[in-house]
């Protein structure tokens, strides 16, 4: 009677572990983690980090360092949905006064399939003067 009532504990355990909730799987269940650095200029540095919750949402911090000049620098992420028809984007700028030449921009983004970042230096009248190659994080 005990031997019966263990097989069928362990046969419902399996077949609980079997009709998980497609939200449970262990391919979501588990954050993914990184760092990258962006392409650089000649004045600005670019560097982030990502860690993805789960398949639907990924925290994404991007930081700019200006390394010489007096203009506007900043480092910018794209975040693309999975057929790159939308598009999410969070930066790092650095201005003129910003103490330490530094800045990060840090945001918890949606539907984030895909993740690519450049640099850029700012010109006049707030448009960008000098744009580095987009650089694709994954």
């Amino acid at each position: 009677m005990l031997r019966r009532i263990s097989t069928f504990a362990v046969a419902a355990a399996a077949l609980g572990l079997c009709a998980m909730p497609a939200y449970a799987s262990s391919s979501s269940a588990h954050a993914s983690k990184g760092s990258f650095t962006a392409p650089s200029l000649s004045s600005v540095k670019g560097w982030g980090s990502y860690d993805k919750i789960n398949a639907f949402r990924v925290k994404v911090t991007v930081c700019a360092k200006r390394t010489s000049g007096d203009s506007w620098v900043g480092a910018e992420a794209y975040a693309y949905n999975s057929n790159y028809s939308q598009h999410v984007a969070i930066a790092g700028v650095v201005g003129p006064q910003t103490p330490g030449s530094q800045s990060c921009g840090t945001a918890y983004l949606l539907d984030t399939a895909h993740l690519k970042v450049f640099t850029f230096i700012g010109g006049n009248n707030g448009r960008i003067a000098k744009k580095s190659s987009l650089k694709k994080i994954y």
